[in-house]
């Protein structure tokens, strides 16, 4: 089975339908909702494209949320961190690798 990558506009809509315009991934602006999809869109085609493990999914998505939590700090709050986890948790399951949690990142 493979996962169908969605593009970073439309990653976090269902959640944004559901919660109001800017609640997509919960960051404070529309911008951090757009760079978190940015960056999962990153780290799942680098996992398509490279065939990258479970392992260094993880590795790439604590590196890109390093670098996320320069421009949006706001990243490492709850909401945001919970949400990362569910759409993360959602490809793992394409995938068949076992769920991240918070505490991975």
């Amino acid at each position: 089975m493979t996962f169908t990558i969605p593009r970073p506009e439309w990653l976090g809509e269902a959640t944004v339908a559901r919660r109001g315009e800017n609640a997509g991934f919960q960051m404070y602006t529309r911008e951090g909702n757009d760079a978190v999809a940015e960056m999962l869109y990153y780290v799942f085609e680098a996992c398509e494209q490279a065939a990258v493990g479970s392992h260094g999914m993880v590795n790439l998505l604590k590196r890109k949320v390093r670098e996320l939590a320069r421009t949006h700090g706001e990243v490492h709050d709850t909401e945001p961190e919970w949400a990362i986890v569910d759409a993360v948790n959602a490809y793992c399951d394409t995938r068949r690798w076992a769920h991240i949690s918070r505490d991975d990142f």
